[in-house]
Parts: C-alpha cells; structure tokens; sequence
C-alpha cells in the first residue's frame, strides 16, 4: 500500500512539474499516442509529417552549414543520406547555429558498427524522448512513478546519480558478466528490488542469458516483474517464451538507438516494429544506391528525426537493415520495420570462459575519443585482436590496454592492429565483434 502510494506521488509531482515547465512532455505524449493509432496512409498523418519535414528542412538549410547548400531543395528525397562517419567527421557543421552546445545534451553511442559516436539533442527533443519511454513502456504496464529496473553496461562518466535514481525511481543494474553465477546474483538483487509489478528494461542479448541460464536451472524465481522490454538487439521468439514464461508477464521489443529515440516497437507480432510516425519518418534504401527498396525488399534503414533542431539528422542512416511492409491493427494499416537483423553479433568470452555482454565492450571503447572505428575479435580462449581506426595520434593504447585486461581477465593476450578501414559485410554492415573461435 506505502509503495503503491509513493509510485502514485511521484508520478503526480512529475506531470505537476511538466505542466509548470509547458507540459511538453504531456503534449508529446497526446501527439504520440494520436499518431500511434492513425493510419499510416491516411490524410491527418500525410499532412502531419509533410508538415513538420518542411519545418525542419527550412531551419537545416537555414541554420545548419552542412546543409546551406541545399536551399532550393524542398522535398526529404532530395537531401543527402549521411550516417555516423559522415557525421563524426564533420560534427561543427551539423551543429545549428541558434543552439548554445553547451545547453544541450550529448548523446554517446557505439552504434551497431562499433563506432564511438556522439550527437546532441535540445531541450524540446528531450522532452519528446521523455514521452516516447512514458508512452511505449505503458505498453507492458509501465506509468510514471512505477519502479524501472534497467540492465545494461554502464561506463563510469554515464552513471546516474543515486539522487537521480532514487527521484525517477529508476534502478541501474551494470551487467558486466553474464555468466551463471551473476545471473544468480543478478535475479537475487532483481528480486529484492521488485516489487508491485517493476518493469524490466535490458538488452536482447542480457535475455538470451537469463533465459538460457533459466531453461537449464529451472524457472522459479521471486521477481515481481509486472513487464517487460527489450532493446538494441534482435529478441529471438525462443528467448521471448521463456522469459514470458518465467517472468509471467509481456516481453515487448524494442528498435531505438541513442542518438534519436524510439523510432518503433513491435505488439501482435514478434520484431515486426510499429513505426513512431508521429517523430520520425522511416525510408529502407537498397543497399547499393539510395533508391527506395521495394516493400518488402531488405535494405538500409534510414531515418528523418522530425524534432531535433539542434543537430538535425535528416536521412540518417543508421547502419541497421530490414524492409518496410504494412501491417493492419485494430482496424488501421501501419506501416512496419519487418526483417530486422540489424545487431546480430557474435558472443565473446573472457579469458576465464566467462560470456562477456557485447555492450560491456562497447562501453570500453566508448571512453577513447580519438578512436574513429574498433574491431574486437576474439582468435582463441584468451587471444584477441583489437583493430582500429583512428581519426589522429591515438597515444592512449596502454589506458585501453589496462581497461581490456579488466575485462577479460590477466590472462589475455591482446594485440592490437590499426587499420585504414574496417571492412564491411556484403550487406553493408561491420561485425564489430566477431568470435573466430566458435567459426572452426
């Protein structure tokens, strides 16, 4: 009753405080939830994105100089297809000039291809994530003030404060290890912290890991998981069935990235993504030219972010792949990111035989700057190859090499190559972590 009251207080104080600061947050939400039961191809959502494009494409060209040579240019097909390296490379002149960089927040990420990789969003664009989390999370029963318990790998510099957990009750949960007996430990502190239906945020792969470890010991376990989500990776419909089974509750999956937002969220059909129409729009371009794939053809997903203003990412590719089709709930046609196989990667262990979370890796490459691309490829039990791609003198091997020990164990061997390119997948894609070892 105590916690079900101190859930619904904070809940309250929070919209109060939003409705003090404009209700931005409770604005985007109605928006939201609005275009998120619209049909796709109907006039009200035409003319809500045709609208908004044109508003943001006249600030770009007006306001951004990477994108002042582009003034007579009115329709989004006419506009470059850019995509983390583009970006990277030239990051001042994506930069509008009407933003103070430092009122904004930076958004870190290694991306799907291993790429350190930093964007900045404005204040209304926080916002709007804000309302995208409320929004999508109530899909699995989460409501402002409900305990959210997030596993993921969390660098030092990207910790929340215990102040700032304890306010949005949050719990952050660094999944470092995902071997047997840190899951155990894992679903103990889980199962202390749950309580009145918490919601349960982590990557595809932290899934495979519980639900592997959960087949093998049995699915008895005390946590109070009312829902739960999964994101950054490809859930697969076995993981999926397991965890529901255990957990009894829905396991939702999630496709967002740190850099926009949450562009979809699959409902009736497992990694079929209802588009976030309302915030972005969603091309799939073939692989080889930036032609429009034919619907149902895989190819490139490349994203227009309807509402950052600051470093607008228009036709952002976004280094993932699947096709668009066209999907009919409740009664309306949506259209659907289908074939998702974007952020498969290979499971790597430390030099103990430990499984290591791929995410726990990008973090550590993440705190190198000066690094433009990593490779991280696991040749035996304790042998590694670390390939690079610097953008300038990279003097820092020996920090990198003190944070990789670490990481995977004193009896590592880790050799590093720098390289000029990384090169790609046939689909266009970079493994960032490949395993060799389980390839023969």
């Amino acid at each position: 009753m105590f916690v079900n009251l101190i859930a619904k207080l904070r809940g309250i104080f929070f919209w109060v405080f939003d409705r003090i600061n404009g209700a931005r947050v409770k604005n985007a939400y109605i928006e939201l939830k609005k275009y998120d039961q619209t049909d796709s191809f109907s006039n009200k959502m035409r003319e809500h994105q045709e609208t908004a494009v044109r508003k943001l494409l006249a600030h770009a060209v007006q306001t951004v100089d990477y994108y002042s040579g582009h003034r007579k240019k009115i329709k989004l097909s006419d506009f470059p297809v850019v995509d983390k390296t583009i970006i990277r490379e030239t990051q001042e002149r994506f930069l509008s000039s009407i933003f103070n960089r430092d009122a904004l927040t930076a958004m870190a990420t290694s991306g799907s291809t291993g790429m350190p990789f930093i964007c900045y969003q404005d204040k209304e664009k926080k916002k709007r994530v804000s309302a995208e989390i409320i929004y999508y999370s109530g899909k699995v029963g989460y409501s402002v003030g409900k305990n959210l318990i997030i596993l993921q790998a969390v660098a030092d510099e990207g910790r929340k404060s215990t102040l700032r957990q304890w306010i949005e009750n949050v719990t952050v949960i660094d999944v470092v290890n995902i071997g047997d007996n840190h899951i155990e430990k894992l679903l103990a502190k889980i199962s202390k912290i749950s309580k009145n239906g918490s919601i349960l945020l982590a990557y595809a792969s932290t899934y495979d890991a519980l639900s592997d470890y959960l087949k093998r010991s049995g699915l008895n376990n005390n946590c109070n998981i009312g829902g739960m989500i999964s994101s950054s990776e490809l859930l697969f419909d076995d993981t999926r069935a397991m965890m529901e089974e255990a957990f009894k509750c829905k396991l939702l999956s999630r496709y967002s990235n740190q850099e926009n937002g949450v562009i979809g969220q699959d409902n009736n059909e497992n990694n079929v993504f209802i588009i976030n129409e309302g915030h972005y729009i969603v091309e799939v371009l073939e692989f080889n030219t930036d032609n429009t794939a034919e619907e149902g053809k895989t190819g490139r997903i490349v994203v227009t972010d309807l509402y950052n203003y600051a470093m607008p990412m228009i036709r952002y590719d976004t280094g993932d792949i699947g096709s668009i089709t066209i999907v009919e709930q409740n009664g309306i046609k949506k259209r659907v990111i289908n074939n998702f196989s974007g952020r498969k990667i290979d499971l790597v262990f430390d030099s103990a035989g430990n499984p290591l979370s791929p995410h726990q890796i990008s973090v550590t490459f993440r705190l190198f700057s000066e690094l433009k691309q990593f490779q991280f490829i696991q040749e035996d039990n304790n042998k590694y190859l670390i390939r690079l791609k610097v953008d300038k003198l990279f003097s820092r091997q020996d920090q990198l090499m003190v944070k990789l020990l670490r990481l995977l164990g004193d009896k590592a061997i880790i050799n590093f190559e720098y390289v000029e390119v990384i090169p790609k997948l046939d689909s266009g894609k970079r493994n960032y972590i490949i395993n060799k070892m389980s390839k023969g």
